[in-house]
């Protein structure tokens, strides 16, 4: 069996939330103080309701939710619903107190396990807390003990002190938890290794080895030379007939005492260095680890105990709750340390996770992501899993969600653009627009797909369903390729216009410039002559094609826009990029112009005199040519973020500033 559904009622940030979670991973990421931590320890309240002691519970009055709406000294009850999916026969036997049936279909069971908190007033008039815990669905109905003793969890916190967890003797020690539950070792000697059962009469033999080799003159004289020592003071500081002498005993010779001292040390040299000479063999304490490293032994050494816990089937249900494995870990080994993970889903316990690591989140299976959204008085939740997203979608963002991209997760507003020049300048627009629109404060994240494949991360933001869409704003930015043409439009079996005829007609317009570099259409006006030499006769053919791609955007564009609802707009550029940002103002092409032309000093530019629009042509020819939009971009940004003349004349085009409205103000 596995948790499925876990509803959360007015704890601590939350007021009402129901999370569906996976029978493997869980991966529960979202923005600082977004309920990540309270999700983890509503869990933590409620799988520990098999032990005699908590680590953690309800503190009174801290834990309830408050509504920041409106003043009222009322806390309304915190309540916890937790629904297991049967899985097995033994799901019903083991939890049988807890088990769910609907009366009108039989085959319809769950496991069910109810919490409820509130605040009552005693006699006096003081505020005390009573609880509520049942199984099934009527409230009322006990969990019995042994049951609930079924259910069993390891914690990682997100601060965790590694290193005294791995001390011997420290109380949830990991590694003496594994040792005191084997039942089975392998024994090595002469031949095959030998597979031994450890059961009590096994352990109590263990144990009287070792306390056969301590028992020694020398290492009995040893301690009672000690001892003597000690009490000696005893007796003379004592009252007489009072007086406390203590017995010194290198162990407990029993095997659960035994293992409490076991060491958890590296080795200093390798197998290869010493060979047969184990007597030379050095070891590091773990005090000497760094904490990334401690952390790891830890971890490994908790999944070790579930695993060995599992398989002795000690208990019926497992989970480990870790928050922030990304603690103390360099990018590398959060990657490494997280495959693993990762690849735990027929592990036996079900693994919730919470991370607000990019690298982690990039690593991640897409559907096992569970993104916490704050939204005004609460907490919300979206799952790629229950999302719009198709597995084509899937499979294309999990290419591309790198440790940049994956950040829109956790983003207030996204912008989507097609490439890095874009990504380039935008923080430099955001302060042009207005000076309090800094991209970094306003949690914008800005995404470069390097493409127009929209689509996938569309999905993310334009689902009608608030539940399946990411609760941020996003805009994509894009050209509406209006008046594109290739040679391709005018290839016709009835024309009889062939590919090669195609392309030469082509080539005709662009000497006319009726078509300019770019492939687009400039200067066509329909009661005009074209001048096409050997294809006049096709005029009235070529002048109708013209005609209907002329003020017409790409199929690309139209699929885009047609991307827009929810929570996502699409913004078009009515050429491209470059060429907007020069025709939006005389002031911006002259700009441009001149970074162009330092930047390229020996080239021949159209005259000064010319229209913008004809330098801003020339322009972007010249960067189609020398493929270097992202360095006039790099230029650009440095001109607008280090002078403030020219950020008060620079003029950002309009499609630009409606997108950045959006993500930071929602108009």
């Amino acid at each position: 069996m596995y948790l499925e559904t876990l509803s959360i009622k007015k704890f601590r940030s939350i007021n009402d939330i129901t999370l569906e979670f996976n029978k493997g991973v869980n991966i529960i990421i979202g923005e600082n103080n977004a309920g990540k931590s309270a999700i983890i320890d509503a869990l933590r309240i409620c799988l520990s309701i098999g032990k005699q002691w908590r680590d953690i519970g309800i503190r009174n009055d801290e834990d309830f939710y408050i509504d920041t709406t409106e003043i009222s000294d009322e806390l309304e009850p915190i309540e916890f619903d937790l629904i297991f999916k049967i899985e097995d026969a033994q799901d019903r036997f083991y939890f049988n107190s807890m088990v769910f049936q609907d009366a009108d279909n039989p085959d319809d069971q769950n496991i069910q396990i109810h919490f409820k908190y509130f605040l009552d007033t005693n006699e006096k008039g003081n505020k005390v807390l009573r609880w509520s815990i049942w199984g099934g669905e009527l409230e009322g109905q006990p969990v019995k003990p042994e049951e609930a003793q079924q259910i069993y969890y390891s914690y990682l916190a997100p601060l965790r002190n590694a290193e005294q967890e791995l001390k011997p003797y420290a109380r949830e020690n990991k590694v003496t938890s594994l040792f005191k539950e084997i039942t089975k070792y392998l024994k090595n000697g002469e031949g095959e290794p030998e597979e031994v059962n450890l059961d009590m009469a096994k352990k109590t033999e263990l144990a009287q080895k070792l306390e056969n080799v301590i028992n020694d003159e020398d290492w009995t004289g040893l301690i009672k030379t000690g001892e003597n020592s000690i009490n000696e003071h005893l007796e003379k500081s004592d009252i007489n007939s009072k007086t406390s002498k203590i017995n010194l005993r290198f162990l407990e010779y029993k095997y659960d005492n035994i293992v409490k001292g076991v060491l958890t040390r590296k080795s200093v040299y390798s197998d290869e260095l010493i060979g047969e000479e184990l007597f030379k063999q050095k070891y590091f304490d773990i005090s000497q680890n760094g904490l990334g490293e401690n952390n790891l032994i830890l971890a490994s050494a908790v999944l070790g105990d579930i695993e060995n816990r599992r398989k002795e089937k000690i208990e019926h249900y497992y989970a480990l709750l870790i928050e922030e494995p990304e603690a103390h870990l360099h990018p590398h080994k959060q990657n490494t340390f997280f495959n693993y993970l990762n690849h735990l889903q027929d592990f036996g316990a079900q693994i919730f996770i919470t991370s607000h690591s990019p690298t982690i989140t990039a690593k991640s299976k897409l559907d096992n992501l569970i993104i916490l959204q704050k939204t005004p008085n609460n907490i919300a939740s979206f799952t790629v899993k229950n999302s719009e997203l198709d597995t084509k979608n899937k499979s294309y963002l999990r290419k591309f969600l790198d440790v940049t991209k994956s950040q829109l997760f956790f983003a207030n507003g996204v912008i989507i653009v097609e490439g890095i020049s874009e990504a380039l300048l935008l923080p430099s627009f955001a302060k042009v627009v207005n000076a309090s629109y800094d991209i970094d404060k306003n949690g914008i994240e800005i995404v470069n797909i390097n493409g127009v494949a929209f689509e996938p991360f569309a999905k993310l933001f334009n689902s009608d369903a608030s539940n399946k869409r990411l609760n941020s704003r996003c805009s994509i930015l894009t050209d509406d390729d209006k008046g594109q043409i290739s040679p391709k439009h005018f290839i016709d079996a009835d024309q009889e216009i062939t590919k090669v005829e195609a392309k030469k007609i082509h080539h005709i317009l662009k000497g006319e410039e009726i078509i300019d570099s770019t492939n687009r259409i400039v200067n066509f006006i329909a009661e005009d002559d074209l001048n096409l030499g050997y294809y006049q006769e096709k005029e009235a053919f070529i002048k109708q094609v013209l005609d209907e791609r002329f003020n017409k955007i790409s199929d690309r564009a139209k699929v885009a826009t047609e991307l827009s609802a929810g929570n996502l707009k699409v913004e078009l550029a009515s050429n491209t990029f470059e060429y907007e940002l020069m025709v939006a103002d005389s002031f911006n092409c002259w700009l441009i112009r001149l970074i162009y032309m330092k930047m390229h000093p020996q080239t021949f530019f159209c005259s000064a005199t010319s229209s913008i629009e004809m330098k801003a042509h020339d322009i972007l020819s010249k960067l189609n040519s020398n493929k270097d939009k992202s360095a006039l971009a790099e230029n650009l940004a440095y001109f607008l973020d280090n002078s403030t003349q020219i950020q008060e004349r620079f003029k950002v085009p309009t499609y630009i500033e409606r997108a950045l409205n959006w993500v930071i103000l929602g108009v």
